[in-house]
């Protein structure tokens, strides 16, 4: 559909294979209207995790019609930034920026901060890392199932040899499928 124009921005959707629908999603650019599809027509029952606020990897989340409904559930979670999440979030998504503001979205929506570390999200085991990147705290993840593993690094440069960042980005994505 983007051959020639561009596309999506950054959204990746995750679910087991022993189930039907994403649970997990990481990174809500406008990539994230596609996994509406993914639902079957079904709300959304799960977690949104950010790498960073970057316009490309937020803008989507208005957009996100099974997540914007009254019967979605959504816990939404982004690098800890020393603020209230949804304050944060809220900066560029409120007027006069777009009409309505985090707390807009219908639904029960949750905006909390995560910081470094391994923890059970959504049944994955999710491993939140920060990498280098201009512009505010940018985590990427490593997530597994017991079935298979993925590293989500996002637009960050790795670093020199040897680098805290640069480390991390390597234990992120070492031995993934």
């Amino acid at each position: 559909d983007f051959v020639e124009v561009g596309g999506n921005t950054s959204c990746v959707a995750l679910w087991a294979a022993d189930e039907e629908r994403p649970r997990l999603i990481l990174d809500a650019g406008t990539g994230i209207r596609a996994a509406s599809a993914l639902l079957g027509g079904a709300a959304f029952d799960g977690t949104i995790l950010l790498t960073h606020l970057h316009w490309d990897h937020v803008q989507g989340l208005p957009f996100f019609s099974a997540g914007d409904r009254d019967d979605a559930s959504v816990q939404l979670l982004l690098p800890d930034a020393g603020e209230r999440a949804a304050e944060v979030l809220g900066r560029a998504m409120s007027p006069p920026h777009f009409p309505i503001g985090p707390d807009g979205l219908r639904g029960r929506w949750s905006f909390d901060m995560l910081d470094e570390g391994t923890r059970i999200i959504e049944g994955f085991q999710v491993t939140a890392r920060e990498i280098p990147h201009k512009g505010g705290r940018t985590f990427g993840y490593r997530v597994v199932d017991g079935a298979a593993s993925i590293a989500y690094l996002p637009d960050h440069r790795p670093g020199p040899p040897g680098s805290p960042g640069r480390r991390a980005a390597l234990d992120l994505a070492a031995v993934v499928d």
